[in-house]
């Protein structure tokens, strides 16, 4: 069997798990069993079930931004409501699988450089994404696109981790303050465009 098919294998092996009970429940000599291969297999293609982890986040981080493309979620309309539609898929995939989360929140103190820098990539590729759609709504010269992606995921995540943790306004608070922030920037956007237009005009 081809490496790449083991690993695949051992991810979906290992996302299935994570669909059916708590990160701290899964046991790795499971994962191995139900991706069909041997333990010391696994552990030759992730370091540690941190490692593992980290990379089934990212896959199913990709497997969502394919769904949501699939069914034209963000495929048209105003940037506006691509971003929306975008920031709103993120929280609610969260919100009905708050386990997905709680990996995200545990993994930010693994030991494991791998599974540091494959949380890392995860991290950076949410940003981009996001700061692609906030660079159709804000011209740069009100804020950069990555320094607006970057408050929008920081806000996003901080009250997921309130209502996944029970701390926090619950479920139409982290939307409502999404959607909040989108209209700040779209605002500032349009009052910009406004202001060129004026200038313009004026000449």
């Amino acid at each position: 069997m081809p490496d790449e098919t083991r690993r695949t294998r051992i991810v979906e092996a290992a996302m299935r798990a994570l669909d059916e009970q708590e990160y701290a429940h899964i046991q790795m000599r499971d994962v191995a069993t139900s991706a069909g291969i041997a333990l010391g297999t696994l552990y030759r293609h992730f370091s540690s079930k941190e490692h593992l982890y980290a990379t089934v986040l990212l896959e199913w981080a990709a497997l969502g931004r394919s769904q949501a493309g699939a069914g034209g979620r963000g495929a048209a309309g105003p940037g506006t409501d691509r971003l929306r539609d975008r920031i709103h898929g993120v929280i609610t995939a969260y919100e009905r699988q708050p386990q997905f989360y709680r990996v995200q929140v545990l993994l930010r103190a693994s030991p494991d450089r791998n599974a540091r820098a494959v949380l890392a990539e995860f991290t950076e590729i949410a940003r981009a994404v996001l700061a692609a759609d906030l660079a159709e709504i804000v011209p740069v010269d009100v804020v950069d696109a990555t320094d607006a992606a970057t408050m929008l995921w920081s806000l996003v995540t901080s009250r997921l981790t309130d209502t996944i943790y029970g701390e926090g306004g619950g479920r139409s608070d982290a939307h409502r303050l999404a959607d909040r922030f989108v209209d700040l920037l779209a605002g500032a956007g349009a009052e910009r465009t406004d202001r060129d237009r004026d200038t313009d005009r004026d000449r």
